[in-house]
């Protein structure tokens, strides 16, 4: 299918892992990742709909957003807004109302995300930016999370691993695992790593993760 806002982009599912690890194998895993994305990726690659999502996290019921209150504290210009908010309102999380947006407080999308920003901000290292942010704002950490999300529980990795998985340059898995190491979703041991899937974070990606791909389907299907 294709996603809210790309006409380059597939979202990955069942249906098109397979395209995405032929890329990876081929020696393409950056470009295998961002043309057949995961929720995850897709989400937080997105910057516009990212910092929106981020934005409206701590809404309530009864607030209401115009176009340039849904703008505040990003410097996204006009065109990314709307492309941002029509893929926040595809996936359920903002309704039009009246000429204005409110949150859909059932909203999947919704809930996972602030599941997992509260997830990071718990760890104490994303001060003082939201955890949201935190861990989608660098495409290397970006990118490794999500090869993170398929690597079988109790594997092994060394940097060169999650270059090979990634296509994240060494010098930047060295610089990012940290950030991932500090939030508990990666373990250390010597110069090799462990995803810790059940740790708060690895899960509330997933979540969101799910979340996304369910919300997309489901919109290029009602």
């Amino acid at each position: 299918m294709s996603l809210p806002t790309t006409d380059d982009a597939t979202l990955r599912t069942s249906d098109t892992a397979r395209e995405m690890w032929e890329l990876v194998k081929s020696g393409a895993p950056a470009e295998a990742r961002r043309t057949y994305p995961s929720g995850w990726l897709w989400l937080t690659g997105e910057t516009g709909v990212r910092k929106l999502l981020d934005n409206v996290l701590d809404a309530g019921p009864d607030d209401r957003y115009g176009v340039e209150d849904l703008r505040a504290g990003t410097d996204l210009d006009d065109a990314a807004v709307e492309r941002a908010v029509d893929a926040l309102v595809s996936l359920g999380v903002l309704v039009a109302d009246e000429g204005t947006y409110c949150v859909n407080q059932h909203s999947i999308v919704l809930h996972a995300a602030t599941e997992l920003s509260r997830a990071v901000e718990t760890s104490g290292v994303a001060d003082p930016e939201s955890g949201l942010e935190y861990l989608g704002r660098y495409e290397s950490v970006r990118l490794m999370v999500d090869a993170l999300l398929a690597v079988d529980p109790g594997r092994a990795l060394e940097q060169k691993d999650l270059h090979r998985l990634t296509g994240v340059s060494r010098k930047r898995v060295w610089h990012h695992v940290e950030k991932l190491v500090a939030l508990g979703a990666v373990e250390e041991s010597g110069e090799k790593y462990r995803a810790v899937t059940e740790s708060a974070v690895l899960r509330s990606v997933q979540s969101l993760d799910a979340a996304v791909v369910g919300a997309a389907l489901s919109a290029s299907h009602p």
